[in-house]
C-alpha cells in the first residue's frame, strides 16, 4: 500500500511562477474569441495573430491548468485505435490523412518550439509494444500498414527497455515536450499588440453571430468567430457530447536506478501504459502513465495509482515516487477528434475528443481552426467534422457511451446512500449521502467545517461522485468537474454545484472564477 505517494500534482506545473494574466474586466471587440488556454486554444491564437487577427483567449483557471499541463508530454502521430480499424472505418486515404496530419502537427510543434526558448522538445522514436507473444503477429501487420500509410515505421523484435519485449511497431521522428514551458512560450507571443489573454474568466454563454457574443460575468466579448477549445463544448451540445466519453488517466514521476532510454513507449494492454524519460535540473525521471477509467466511475482512484506503481516496480528498478497526478481525456465514439463548425452554428468552431493523443491532435486542431476562422478551407477538415456521420465506425461505442450515461442518470438517483451517511467523514474528504430523504454531496474541509451541496451536475443532471485522489466532485455523464466546495473546475457545465444552506446560519458563498 502506497496511499498518495510523492508530491501530488503535475511536475510540469511545479515550474517557477510565470507572468499571470488578468481577469476579463471590460467589454471588448476582437476578430476571434478563443475559449480555453491549453495547447489547442493557444496554437490557434498564435497562428491567428500571426495572420493579422486580433484574438482574445478566455481561460477558466490559468493557462496550462487543464489537460495540457497535466499530460505526459507525448507527441505521436499514431492515434489510440489500431490502424486496421482506422482503415476499416475511414478508408485507406482517410487513415493516411490522419497520420499525415499527426506528423505535420509534430513538425509544427518543433517549429514553434525553435523560436520559444528551451521547452524540452526532442525528437524520439515511438514504440507501440507488446509483452505477449500471441500479439506479435498483429503488431507486425500493423507495422507494415503504418509504412504503407506513409509513416517512417517498421517492426522490431526488441526495444531498449529493461524487460523482455518480443515485438513492437517503431515509428521514427515522434516527439516529446515540457507542455507547460511550451504553453508559456506560446502565451507570451499571443498577448499584446491588440490581442489579449484573460485568466480566471468563466464563460457562461456563447451566442452565435454575426457578431458572436461571449458572455463572461458582467462583461461581453464580441467577435466574428468563436473557437471553443475546451475538449468538449460548453453547455449542452448533445450532438458531440453524446459521442464522446470522459476518462481519467494517471501519471507517476519515478526515480529509477541507471540511465533511461530516450523514447516514447506504450503497450497494447487494456487499460494501457505509456512511458517516457524526463530530465530537469534535479536529475532524471521515468514517467509512467495509464490505468484509465471512466470519469466518476472509480470508487477508489488511489488504487489505480497503486496498480501503476506495481507495474512500474515490476518493470523498472524504482527507487522512489516523486510525483503523481491524473488528468481527464475525452474519447470519441469513432476514434477521431471533432474539429470544425459546431453543429447548429455558423460562426462557432469547436475541437475535442482527442483521446490519449491530445497534444498532437490539439495542435492539429489549433492549426485547422485558425485556418477556418480566417475564411479558408482546411485540407482534410471534412474527416474531423463535428457533423460527420459514421454509423459503422461509431455505432457500438455510441450505444455503449449513451447507455452508460443513461444508466448513471437513473441509477445514481435511485441508489441509497443511507449507509454512507453513518460513516464518519474525515477532514478533506467528501461523500454523497442521504440527508432528510434527499441526496447531498458533503465535504468536510481542513478546518472541520462542512460544505453541503446538491450532487446534481448543472450541465445535464448527472449525480457527481467524490474523487478522493484529486479531491474533486466528478460527473460520470459528460465529465464536468468541481472543486470540493462546489466551484466549477472544468466544463461542460458553466455553473457551480448548488449550495444547500444550513437553515441556522447564512449560506456561504462559493469563491471561484
Amino acid at each position: 500500500m502506497i496511499r498518495l505517494p510523492g508530491k501530488h500534482g503535475s511536475l510540469w506545473q511545479a515550474h517557477p511562477p510565470r507572468a499571470r494574466y488578468p481577469r476579463l474586466g471590460r467589454d471588448l471587440t476582437v476578430d476571434v474569441v478563443i475559449v480555453g488556454g491549453g495547447i489547442t486554444g493557444l496554437t490557434a491564437a498564435w497562428l491567428l495573430k500571426r495572420g493579422g487577427k486580433r484574438v482574445a483567449v478566455l481561460e477558466l483557471a490559468e493557462v496550462g491548468s487543464g489537460s495540457t499541463g497535466r499530460s505526459s508530454g507525448h507527441l505521436t502521430a499514431l492515434p489510440d485505435q489500431p490502424l486496421d480499424k482506422l482503415v476499416s472505418d475511414f478508408g485507406e486515404e482517410g487513415a493516411r490523412s490522419v497520420l499525415r496530419n499527426g506528423q505535420e502537427a509534430i513538425d509544427l510543434v518543433e517549429s514553434i518550439a525553435a523560436g520559444g526558448g528551451d521547452v524540452g522538445f526532442e525528437r524520439v522514436p515511438g514504440y507501440r509494444f507488446t509483452e505477449h507473444a500471441d500479439q506479435v503477429e498483429r503488431l507486425r501487420k500493423e507495422s507494415m500498414l503504418a509504412a504503407r500509410l506513409g509513416l517512417s515505421a517498421g517492426f522490431v523484435d526488441s526495444v531498449p527497455l529493461p524487460f523482455p519485449v518480443p515485438g513492437a511497431l517503431r515509428v521514427e521522428r515522434q516527439g516529446q515536450i515540457d507542455p507547460m514551458r511550451y504553453l508559456e512560450s506560446l502565451v507570451e507571443r499571443v498577448a499584446g499588440d491588440g490581442s489579449y489573454v484573460f485568466e480566471h474568466t468563466r464563460v457562461e454563454q456563447i451566442q452565435d453571430g454575426p457578431p458572436c457574443r461571449v458572455v463572461a460575468g458582467s462583461h461581453t466579448v464580441q467577435a466574428a468567430t468563436v473557437i471553443e477549445a475546451t475538449h468538449t463544448p460548453l453547455q449542452r451540445s448533445l450532438g458531440i457530447q453524446s459521442r464522446t466519453g470522459p476518462h481519467m488517466s494517471y501519471v507517476m514521476g519515478l526515480r529509477v536506478r541507471g540511465t533511461l532510454p530516450l523514447l516514447l513507449a506504450w503497450d497494447t494492454a487494456d487499460p494501457y501504459h505509456y512511458l517516457r524519460r524526463v530530465r530537469d535540473e534535479s536529475g532524471e525521471y521515468l514517467l509512467v502513465g495509464g490505468e484509465d477509467h471512466k470519469t466518476g466511475q472509480e470508487s477508489d482512484p488511489v488504487s489505480r495509482l497503486e496498480d501503476l506503481y506495481d507495474y512500474a516496480r515490476f518493470h523498472f528498478p524504482v527507487e522512489s515516487v516523486e510525483w503523481s497526478w491524473s488528468h481527464q481525456v475525452f474519447e470519441s465514439a469513432d476514434g477521431l477528434p471533432f474539429i470544425g463548425r459546431k453543429p447548429g452554428h455558423e460562426h462557432v468552431l469547436v475541437a475535442g475528443g482527442f483521446s490519449g493523443t491530445g497534444l498532437t491532435f490539439g495542435t492539429m486542431a489549433g492549426k485547422m481552426l485558425s485556418t477556418l476562422a480566417q475564411g479558408f478551407d482546411a485540407p482534410g477538415a471534412e474527416l474531423y467534422s463535428p457533423a460527420r456521420i459514421k454509423p459503422l465506425a461509431a455505432a457500438r461505442e455510441f450505444l455503449r457511451e449513451n447507455l452508460n450515461v443513461a444508466w448513471h442518470l437513473v441509477a445514481d438517483r435511485l441508489q441509497s446512500h443511507e449507509e454512507e451517511g453513518k460513516l464518519p467523514l474525515r477532514p478533506c474528504q467528501g461523500r454523497v449521502m442521504d440527508l432528510d430523504g434527499r441526496h447531498v454531496a458533503v465535504y468536510r474541509d481542513e478546518s472541520n467545517d462542512l460544505h453541503v451541496l446538491s450532487p446534481v451536475c448543472p450541465h445535464a443532471g448527472g449525480i457527481v461522485s467524490w474523487n478522493d485522489f484529486e479531491k474533486t466532485w466528478d460527473c460520470p455523464c459528460h465529465g464536468g468537474r468541481f472543486f470540493p466546495t462546489g466551484s466549477l473546475m472544468s466544463g461542460p457545465p458553466t455553473e457551480n454545484l448548488q449550495i444547500i444552506p444550513d437553515p441556522s446560519r447564512p449560506a456561504p458563498s462559493i469563491v471561484g472564477p
